[in-house]
């Protein structure tokens, strides 16, 4: 059979699907398994994964599998798992009834049912090719290719046969279904017994297709049951005689399928026949009914293997212990200043004079610089709103226009109605790993420049380092690193297992000025140390400045909980966006790689120990937020940050924009920017890979596109600082080709630098 990959199956689709049929807003969830099961107390039902080419197939299955969790018990199956061959009746003749009340109930599945078996049909589902469908089979068999047929092949049913289709028609439950089972497997046996006295039984064409000639006689026809039967088939016909009495027995046989859930809600029961609705996956030879095995076996190989999908909700995080506010970071610093001077007291204050004066001047040498911003921010905004305005009549007359009244009818004044303003507010996460290190210094500098642009179009903004040092430093060691209890989550039954953290305030526009000014030269001196680590010449000018102070063991680098970040902002930005009515929040990752863990999420169990991380291997994540899903598909490569800025972006409106520093970019760097389920083939991608490289060279930076973000700017982290046009040196004596060459070079970089910048405030206005 012609397949085609998982992956282009639109589960959104299919579990839309799943609920229109199951009548309830309910989970849906695909993963691997054999058979649909539904969770009556979380009302969460679980469909298996097929990989199938038709859409007909797909949504055939989709209902049936659905009708099987609405309607087969969960218990009847035990009761009957010990004999192959009627199990094999129960399944077919439960089949029968669960899509004959799946198409009652939602007539539109009934051309996917008529469609599918046709499909399934072509390809020999069903083991009937090169058989006479009349005399190959026995009952059950006829039974079941003629109502998965929708009634359509051509059977020539004896009289007798009738009466059997006849009761088939009128099951009502699954008590039904495994009386009549037992009904015609014994009537069938019967059958046999009388064909085995028959001369030339061993060459009979139903000895062949059900290998009756191996099993004895005796094993195949038990005395008993056979008195039962016709004990069974005299009350079975007296009770179809009895409407009433028939009615009664239904409503009887229909309680029996519904139990009462925590809440005294009538549900139906699960499915969960763990090798499928038919039992363990195949039958036995002998009265077993073949083409239900062969259709089993084939219908196995449409299970998707491969794929698997883990569903978690997103944790509670404790905001408490996960904050780490802005005045805590400026206390601490200031706590370790006074330790740190007290050592060597001289040369430490000249270190503390030296850095407020090189902060001040960082600061006024780059007022111009955030005058561009802010310019450009209000020019953009502008401009939109232009775009967006709209004219009205005013119902007064234009004098202007009077004399023109004869050959135009619009002589009346003319409204330009501008639309108002959106309040804007922006969120920054710096991420504060080890791999920063030798770009840190430029990166905090870009951020300087937009806090102070916030400050300056008076927006409220939210600066956080994402750390997962503070909790390291403060136990002395990392125990706490995945702690369940009383750590950064408040952890419940299904929730994504993420590390413990801190994300570290270090600037907002609710501190003061001077307490805003102290803070951000604390991070400045950060920047300056991590950027002498990576210095040459760190021996050369360290004796003008004194002594460095280096910095509190809380806000050393360390790796990258990025992740989790992103999972504290779906509570961070809601609250955010309320508190403030911000319309446009711009949320921006300033980062150089990926987070940690960045491939998989495992999912929290409660168990009678209490909470334990799952042990089970972990598949293609799909984040749960209420009743919705969020998946960015399997294909996708490294797809847990995406899909959390997806979250972000699409359950909170968020405008996300991702700055990757990187420290150099080598040839074969450049394929990782470029998607490769959009660009699959190798010269498609080659194509999009130049056209990065040449933007990258040209400008020092470009856009890629990355899943979750509205644009993600790649930079070079070692030329990303914003320059102004510097002519400092330019003297009366330097000759006019030193000037030119002096000015182009300024200009060269300006311009590099506002490119970057005119793409941001595009994104941001």
């Amino acid at each position: 059979m012609t397949t085609q990959n998982t992956k282009q199956i639109n589960f959104g689709t299919k579990s839309q699907l799943a609920k229109l049929i199951a009548s309830e807003n309910i989970t849906v969830q695909h993963n691997q398994v054999k058979t649909a099961s539904f969770d009556t107390l979380n009302r969460i039902l679980t469909l298996p994964i097929f990989k199938v080419e038709s859409g007909d197939v797909y949504d055939m299955l989709i209902a049936h599998e659905c009708a099987h969790a609405l309607w087969t018990p969960t218990d009847g199956w035990a009761k009957i798992a010990d004999d192959n061959e009627l199990r094999s009746y129960v399944n077919v003749l439960e089949d029968c009834r669960i899509d004959k009340k799946i198409q009652k109930k939602y007539p539109g599945v009934v051309r996917n049912y008529l469609n599918g078996f046709d499909i399934m049909n072509d390809q020999d589902f069903f083991g009937i090719d090169n058989k006479d469908i009349d005399n190959d089979l026995m009952l059950i068999d006829k039974i079941n290719l003629y109502y998965k047929s929708s009634k359509r092949l051509p059977f020539k049913f004896a009289p007798e046969d009738k009466l059997w289709l006849n009761k088939v028609d009128n099951l009502k439950s699954f008590n039904d279904v495994v009386n009549l089972a037992k009904l015609l497997l014994n009537w069938q046996k019967k059958q046999i017994k009388k064909m085995k006295k028959l001369p030339g039984f061993d060459n009979h064409i139903l000895v062949e297709n059900y290998k009756l000639s191996d099993k004895k006689s005796d094993d195949n026809i038990n005395t008993k049951d056979m008195k039962d039967s016709d004990e069974q088939d005299s009350e079975s016909d007296s009770s179809n005689d009895d409407n009433n009495g028939d009615q009664e027995s239904q409503s009887k046989s229909d309680e029996s399928d519904k139990k009462e859930d925590d809440n005294g809600k009538i549900v139906e029961d699960q499915a969960t026949n763990p090798d499928g609705a038919g039992g363990k996956g195949g039958v036995e030879p002998g009265l077993s009914a073949i083409t239900d095995k062969t259709y089993e076996l084939a219908k196995e190989k449409l299970l998707d293997t491969n794929t698997k999908f883990t569903y978690i909700n997103l944790p509670e995080p404790n905001l408490d212990e996960v904050i780490y506010s802005s005045k805590k970071w400026v206390e601490t610093w200031r706590e370790f200043r006074f330790k740190h001077i007290s050592m060597n007291k001289d040369r430490r204050i000249k270190y503390l004079n030296w850095l407020k004066n090189d902060f001040n001047k960082f600061k006024n040498d780059n007022k111009k610089t955030v005058m561009y911003l802010v310019k450009e921010f209000e020019m953009k905004k502008s401009a939109t709103a232009y775009k967006r305005a709209t004219t009205s009549k005013t119902g007064v007359i234009d004098p202007l226009k009077l004399s023109s009244y004869k050959y135009n009818d619009d002589i009346f004044k003319k409204l330009t109605i501008l639309p108002d303003a959106k309040n804007h507010g922006m969120i920054m996460l710096l991420d504060w790993s080890g791999s920063m290190a030798d770009v840190i210094k430029q990166t905090i500098d870009q951020l300087l420049n937009l806090v102070w642009f916030c400050q300056k179009i008076n927006i409220p903004y939210e600066v956080y380092l994402f750390s997962s040092e503070v909790h390291c430093n403060k136990v002395g060691d990392r125990k706490m690193k995945h702690d369940l209890y009383g750590g950064s989550w408040n952890y419940k039954h299904g929730d994504g297992m993420f590390e413990n953290f801190h994300l570290i305030n270090v600037a907002s526009h609710k501190m003061k000025k001077l307490q805003l000014d102290e803070s951000l030269m604390y991070l400045y001196h950060l920047g300056i140390e991590y950027e002498d680590r990576y210095s040459r010449m760190r021996g050369d000018y360290r004796e003008d400045r004194g002594d460095e102070m280096g910095s509190p063991s809380e806000f050393y680098l360390g790796t990258t909980p990025l992740n989790e970040s992103l999972v504290v902002m779906n509570k961070l930005v809601p609250m955010f966006k309320k508190k403030y009515n911000i319309e446009k929040l711009t949320f921006i990752t300033l980062t150089d790689g990926a987070s940690n863990s960045n491939y998989y999420i495992t999912a929290i169990e409660n168990t009678t120990e209490g909470l334990k991380q799952s042990q089970a291997d972990s598949g293609t994540p799909v984040i749960k937020i209420g009743k919705k899903q969020y998946s960015m598909g399997k294909e996708l490569y490294g797809n847990v940050t995406p899909l959390l800025m997806k979250v972000l972006k699409e359950q909170h409106g968020v405008n996300t924009i991702g700055f990757y520093l990187a420290k150099r970019i080598r040839s074969w760097d450049y394929d990782r920017f470029v998607d490769r389920s959009k660009y699959k083939t190798w010269d498609a991608r080659h194509e999009q890979i130049t056209k990065i490289k040449s933007q990258f060279n040209k400008e020092k930076c470009a856009i890629v596109t990355k899943p979750g973000y509205n644009k993600y700017f790649v930079i070079n982290g070692k030329t990303m600082k914003v320059e102004n046009a510097d002519l400092s040196d330019v003297n009366d004596n330097m000759k006019t080709g030193k000037i030119k060459q002096l000015f182009s070079k300024s200009m060269r970089g300006r311009i590099i630098s506002r490119t970057l910048l005119n793409k941001f405030i595009e994104e941001v206005a």
